[in-house]
């Protein structure tokens, strides 16, 4: 009997799966990551499915290697809960904000790989800045 298919990977389920990477602490392997994606949607998926998404994939190896970069001995923890959380967001914030730098420097390579490639083809400026359509909603077939 053949094995059910999961569900393509959404926007919102792509972003839960960075979430979890940008909080991850210990050691990380695509199989404990898939265990805990599991745990929190109730989806099983392959790691193979996982490393199709650029996002995925970068924020994977980006996670990894910060966690395989830390000091091996636990810094002491401040005794107040609340400097505690705070020092867990902000390290959090600061995963994600490398992270979105990463994406960041991606996203512009594509634009300049674009870019030449347009203006290859004759593709100008004006051109690519001209404005959008607006779809036509007032009309209809029923009014012929």
């Amino acid at each position: 009997m053949r094995k059910a298919r999961a569900p393509d990977l959404t926007d919102q389920l792509i972003l839960t799966v960075i979430e979890i990477l940008d909080e991850w602490k210990g050691k990380l392997t695509w199989d404990l990551l898939l265990n805990v994606v599991k745990e929190k949607t109730g989806i099983s998926y392959s790691r193979f499915t996982f490393a199709e998404y650029p996002r995925i994939a970068n924020a994977f190896t980006l996670r990894k290697k910060a966690l395989s970069g830390t000091w091996t001995g636990e810094p002491s923890q401040p005794r107040d809960a609340q400097v505690r959380a705070a020092l867990e967001q902000a390290e959090r914030y600061r995963v994600k904000a490398d992270r979105l730098e990463q994406e960041n420097r991606l996203l512009l390579e594509q634009f300049v790989t674009w870019a030449t490639n347009a203006e290859r083809k004759g593709v100008t400026m004006a051109m690519l800045n001209a404005p959008l359509r607006k779809p036509n909603r007032d009309s209809s077939e029923d009014s012929k």
